[in-house]
């Protein structure tokens, strides 16, 4: 017994099965960035140390990332310590891949704002560790493995998206976007809470890999045949013959027990005619991640919201957030929900359609600049649903590509914009720029103007840059699959889009005016760091194999046994 308990006390303390470890480091490093500013600016004529604190925690960032990579991802170690913190917490290559690019991009973001903040009047330090706060709980998502988790991991972001769209508290456009997005994450958190309870109460489980185990055909006949003899072999789709509740406690990735609940006509009448509560479930909290997504048609939030935020908070909404919830859609319709993809196929591709519809028409008639990458956010996202209904292997590694595409492209968008300052200003002056403002930024700041063109070149889906590759995957896994019309209706779609991104290439390069604005040249590091991120798309498209082949390998380890460590059959569908 004692060794048994030293052993235990081992594996908590062991840094080898700390899968959490970046993210306790993070936690640890807000609390003493917190308490050293606090004793710094105790006084009221304390310093201003917006940019040393943002550096600061940019250089957290960058260390979690070191973790992270440091980590032991072999493939003879890896899977033996995928799960932890009972079976809430899940380590695989999923989690280390999408972390990673979390805390790369959260510690570039960090750099980027940490001189526009005076710009923006944003003098209070705290805004920083709200924002550090809103990455700690977007890493927790990306690693949770139950529904209880990933509820709580999502709230601890949205709360502190919701303060840092409403915290520029002298602007009635900040306060009423803050109010907007508290009310619209609000009615998201009552689906996501509603679809877990009905899975709850009809499966008794709340885990993703129980939700596997009893969906897959094989693993549940097995328990069948072992536990319950006299019964026999049930058809595959286990809740279309629910014969039996269950409730599934899991240890180490192993099936301890199977309790038999209760059995009589009764209930076996009920559950067949109600069986598809589960289904209702899913669609539910599909519904609320969507809305996190802004696809359309639950998008309308995201105009209102990332037109008032300010230009820092709006970045970190439209950048930085989305990988996350993508993880949380992969992990439960790719692995705990597959077997009933005929199911929530159908909303993938019907409302990813319709966000390239409406993110591709709804952009033609825009002049402001954040409601028009608010409509291009909403196509991108339909683009990557797209993917993920495609029922294939590839559908996956390419939604994974995508979004990595997406977030460098936009990030060097949204970077420019906070970059750009005016010579002169008055008390008129808009912070919220519009297409007629960059019209002679081609003669005041010309690295700005062609890192801009570049950009949404790549945005529109043009080579030589990359975003040509990512549009080009995402309809390849449509094609393979034989979805002709969304995969047709997507790319006419596509080419309506490009009008407007064309539209602003034009307005830097072909408008004969001579009155405008005009703007300071960007500082050295700013411009490294641009530079950095327009370099990336020029190279991914020269040389895409590495992004490629990560993403490869992640969707192949979704789909390894966690009981047995082997690989799904040959026959499984994803294996095409």
């Amino acid at each position: 017994m004692t060794n048994l308990m030293v052993n235990n006390l081992y594996n908590v303390v062991s840094l080898q099965s700390f899968t959490v470890f970046p993210e306790y480091f993070i936690t640890l490093s807000i609390i003493y960035i917190l308490i050293v500013i606090t004793l710094i600016t105790y006084n009221s004529n304390g310093l201003m140390l917006q940019k040393a604190v943002s550096e600061c925690m940019a250089l957290t960032l960058f260390m979690a990332c070191y973790l992270i990579l440091n980590d032991d991802l072999t493939s003879a170690s890896y899977f033996m310590d995928i799960l932890s913190f009972s079976n809430a917490v899940i380590y695989d290559s999923l989690a280390s891949f999408t972390r990673f690019w979390l805390c790369f991009f959260s510690g570039l973001y960090f750099l980027f704002v940490a001189d526009s903040l005076k710009e923006q009047k944003l003098t209070s330090f705290e805004y920083l560790i709200i924002i550090l706060f809103s990455v700690l709980g977007l890493l927790i998502m990306c690693s949770s493995n139950d529904l209880l988790l990933t509820y709580l991991a999502i709230e601890l972001s949205s709360l502190a998206l919701y303060v840092l769209a409403s915290f520029k508290k002298t602007s009635s456009y900040s306060v009423e976007s803050g109010i907007k997005y508290f009310i619209t994450g609000a009615v998201s958190s009552a689906f996501f809470l509603l679809g877990s309870s009905f899975i709850y109460g009809f499966t008794g489980s709340i885990n993703f890999f129980d939700f596997y185990r009893m969906y897959n055909a094989s693993i549940y006949d097995y328990v069948m045949v072992q536990w319950f003899p006299g019964i026999g072999y049930l058809p595959s789709f286990f809740f279309e013959s629910w014969l039996f509740s269950f409730s599934f406690r899991a240890s180490y990735a192993r099936l301890i027990e199977v309790y038999d609940l209760t059995f009589d006509d009764l209930l076996f009448g009920y559950t067949i005619d109600y069986f598809n509560f589960v289904e209702i479930g899913l669609t539910l909290i599909l519904f609320s991640l969507f809305i996190k997504l802004a696809a359309a048609p639950f998008h309308l939030w995201s105009l209102d919201v990332y037109e008032g935020s300010p230009t820092s908070s709006t970045i970190f909404f439209a950048v930085i957030t989305k990988l996350s919830i993508l993880v949380v859609l992969i992990r439960l319709c790719h692995m705990a929900f597959f077997e009933i993809k005929e199911w929530w196929d159908f909303y993938f591709l019907s409302i990813g359609v319709f966000s390239i519809f409406v993110g591709s028409f709804g952009g033609l008639k825009q002049r402001k600049l954040k409601t028009l990458l608010a409509y291009s956010s909403t196509s991108h996202m339909g683009y990557i649903l797209i993917a993920m209904g495609s029922d294939t292997f590839t559908g996956v590694q390419m939604a994974l590509v995508y979004m990595i595409i997406y977030m460098i492209s936009s990030l060097c968008v949204w970077s420019i914009l906070l970059f750009l300052r005016l010579k002169r200003k008055n008390i008129t002056t808009k912070y919220n720029k519009e297409l007629g403002d960059l019209a002679l930024l081609r003669k005041s700041n010309i690295p700005l103007s062609l890192a801009l063109s570049l950009t949404m070149f790549s945005i529109a889906g043009i080579p030589p840059l990359v975003g040509f590759l990512a549009k080009l995957g995402v309809f390849l896994p449509l094609i393979i699959n034989s979805y002709y019309l969304p995969a047709l209706a997507s790319i006419v779609f596509s080419v309506v889009s490009t009008f407007y991104y064309i539209r602003l290439i034009k307005v830097l390069y072909f408008e004969n005016i001579l009155v405008g604005k005009l703007y300071y040249p960007i500082n050295s590091e700013k411009t490294i760091i641009l530079s950095v991120l327009i370099f990336a798309l020029i190279f991914l498209f020269c040389n895409p194999t590495l992004l490629y082949l990560a993403c490869y390998k992640i969707s192949l380890a979704l789909f390894v046994d966690p009981v047995t460590y082997s690989s799904l059959p040959i026959d499984y569908p994803f294996n095409k």
